[in-house]
């Protein structure tokens, strides 16, 4: 098929042969770097146990990670004025490659882990941005449709892809440091393709930066200081080390004020706050926030939970995604038809959420213990919803802002998007642990007769503790108690999208655009990464 498309008409420059191998290394250079996150997710346990600690501090170097890539959407663009797009994707490139070394290399230094995995999360969120700008110089304009199509393929990997290949790593393979050495490899080659075959970028040398970058740090060190909180409380199930909560609460206050007043009064802010005054980017960007957390959240707990409760090894608990990749492009192809063909995007963010909230009824009403495969149906049903919501949400956000302020507004959403999804990975496992407790202390309690079938046929010295029995009924009330909050957490999560998909309907219908050029084509592919 590759052979049949004649990618010379395609190229600006590049002879045919150049110039798909840089389309190729610049995609899986694209696809890596959203998979650093996915990918990371179901070879936690494994990677815990590289540690020497708990679950809580390998989720700890992931919600940093997806924080700091986060932040570093902001600092892309600055970056790309001033040096150009093809100095930022290599450094960004190079970057990432060293910190998944070093986070191989780090294992028994924890403060170093995190660090290289925070470090590795920002060299991920600055790559994407300049290398869809180095993709599209090497088109030519009229063929930009094509460059940004082929980018949005990348979009749905965390979801899908990412948690199979991080369990073919750690489970298959047998060793999750494997994954970082290849990507790190990887990445490199696609830094030298990109070297190799690509010349200087526009840039502009007297662009300014300092102001940028001081108002990079201030807000970097505000999400990192909230994300600090919520990985704290991971350990401490928010009962205890209080008073590091509030020195970290402070701290945050501190640095979100400053970088307010600061943000607030520059020439050049790094967050234009004017956006939020058009109603549907301030409502539409707090319901994307809303809905992406119970998202993520569900991605989280479930890979983690299926292993941890059901048994599954993280092999299997990443293929149980693998069906969100079969609906989701194709219904977000569809979802961008419709909309420039004059649909409602509200109706769209409707039928997605409503989508979600089937699938999640559907993984709620399941009787576990269940099959491997029972569990891959929701998932396309899922995938569908999925490629419909983003597409739609998007077109809703950015319905009121003006063609010069979109590229802005996308970082932004995106910046927001994934501070939401950072903040949920923490706790999400928070929540599960309260709930589980709740069920356990609800299965155990002498009030009710659970207690009674448990221990029904024992005699009562049988089961006192330190025995072998009272271990085994230990162990089965909190495997029974994990079940109970598996299928909680999926009915609360089809009850919220439910509203959400009423609540929808407050958005204005007034202004949306159905227009479709090369300008929208970039904020759609920008809009839809992770």
């Amino acid at each position: 098929m590759i052979r049949l498309i004649n990618w010379h008409r395609y190229s600006k420059k590049l002879p045919a042969s150049q110039f798909l191998l840089l389309n190729v290394a610049l995609g899986i250079g694209h696809v890596i770097v959203v998979l650093g996150a996915g990918a990371f997710l179901p070879i936690l346990p494994n990677v815990a146990a590289s540690l020497g600690r708990g679950m809580p501090y390998a989720v700890w170097g992931q919600s940093d990670y997806v924080a700091a890539m986060a932040a570093a959407f902001l600092i892309a663009r600055p970056l790309m004025r001033r040096y150009g797009a093809r100095h930022v994707a290599l450094g960004a490139y190079m970057l990432f490659s060293a910190a998944g070394l070093a986070v191989v290399a780090s294992l028994q230094v924890y403060p170093l882990f995190t660090a290289a995995r925070t470090v590795q999360g920002f060299a991920a969120g600055v790559s994407i941005a300049p290398s869809l700008a180095l993709l599209l110089e090497q088109y030519k304009s009229h063929h930009h449709r094509t460059a940004t199509s082929i980018w949005t393929l990348a979009m749905f990997m965390p979801f899908s892809v990412g948690p199979a290949l991080g369990g073919y790593f750690g489970y298959v393979l047998g060793d999750w440091r494997w994954m970082f050495a290849v990507f790190s490899a990887v990445t490199l080659i696609v830094a030298g393709v990109a070297w190799a075959l690509t010349g200087n970028s526009t840039r502009d040398p007297d662009a300014p930066l300092a102001p940028f970058l001081g108002l990079f740090a201030l807000f970097s060190a505000a999400a990192l200081a909230i994300q600090e909180l919520y990985n704290v409380a991971i350990l401490s199930d928010m009962t205890t080390h209080t008073l590091s909560s509030w020195w970290i609460v402070l701290a945050f206050l501190l640095l979100a004020g400053l970088f307010w007043v600061t943000n607030t009064e520059s020439e050049t802010p790094l967050i234009r706050f004017a956006l939020f005054r058009y109603r549907n980017y301030a409502f539409g960007l707090a319901m994307l926030c809303i809905a992406f957390t119970g998202i993520q959240g569900s991605l989280v707990q479930y890979v983690l939970r299926i292993q941890s409760i059901e048994g599954y090894t993280a092999w299997h608990a990443g293929l149980l995604f693998l069906p969100i990749f079969v609906l989701s492009k194709p219904m977000s192809l569809r979802a961008h038809y419709w909309i420039h063909h004059g649909y409602d995007p509200r109706l769209l963010a409707c039928a997605g959420a409503v989508g979600f909230a089937g699938s999640f009824w559907w993984m709620g009403e399941t009787m576990r213990p269940t099959t491997w495969e029972t569990l891959l149906w929701p998932q396309l049903l899922e995938g569908a919803a999925l490629g419909v919501f983003i597409t739609a949400m998007n077109a809703i956000i950015l319905t009121n802002v003006p063609p010069a302020e979109q590229i802005h507004a996308v970082d932004v959403i995106n910046t927001a998007r994934t501070i939401s999804a950072a903040w949920i990975i923490a706790m999400s496992d928070v929540f599960w642990d309260r709930y589980a407790a709740s069920a356990r202390s609800h299965l155990t309690s002498p009030d009710i007769g659970d207690t009674g079938r448990w221990i029904a046929g024992r005699y009562p010295e049988s089961v006192a503790p330190g025995t072998a029995s009272f271990h085994e009924l230990g162990i089965r009330v909190a495997q029974q108690a994990g079940w109970v909050t598996f299928n909680a957490m999926f009915h609360t999560l089809a009850v919220c999208f439910a509203a959400f998909a009423a609540l929808i309907w407050l958005a204005s219908a007034r202004h949306i655009s159905h227009r479709v050029d090369d300008l929208e084509r970039v904020v759609e592919s920008l809009g839809e990464d992770l």
